[in-house]
């Protein structure tokens, strides 16, 4: 787990922001026809103009999360074996003072035949 320490400044006096670490791109991958999470071998891909990150680990089964900390317009990728890739192109990422305002998605991945 990693944790990031900040302090944001608004006005005459410090503004405390929390020691927690947001990612800002959380995607929970499941199959289209069950339902069931499939996150394990799943490896997403996040790219916003010259930066790229590639997840390949899931903490939970469930999703992958990326972006940590860093706001930006993002198009993902998603690839598992056996089953067809997914996308998404222009996920926005904000950030307020101290965090970035995590996005959430569901992929629902389609069985390759």
């Amino acid at each position: 787990m990693v944790f990031l320490t900040t302090a944001c400044y608004e006005g005459s006096g410090p503004l405390a922001c929390t020691d927690v670490f947001v990612y800002g791109i959380t995607v929970e991958v499941l199959d289209a026809d069950s339902g069931r999470p499939v996150a394990d071998e799943a490896t997403l891909t996040l790219q916003d103009g010259p930066y790229v990150e590639t997840v390949t680990s899931s903490w939970d089964g469930r999703s992958l999360s990326g972006a940590g900390e860093r706001a930006g317009t993002y198009d993902l990728a998603i690839e598992r074996p056996g089953y067809r890739s997914w996308s998404r192109s222009g996920i926005v990422v904000n950030a307020d003072e101290c965090h970035v305002r995590g996005v959430s998605l569901d992929a629902r991945l389609e069985p390759l035949p």
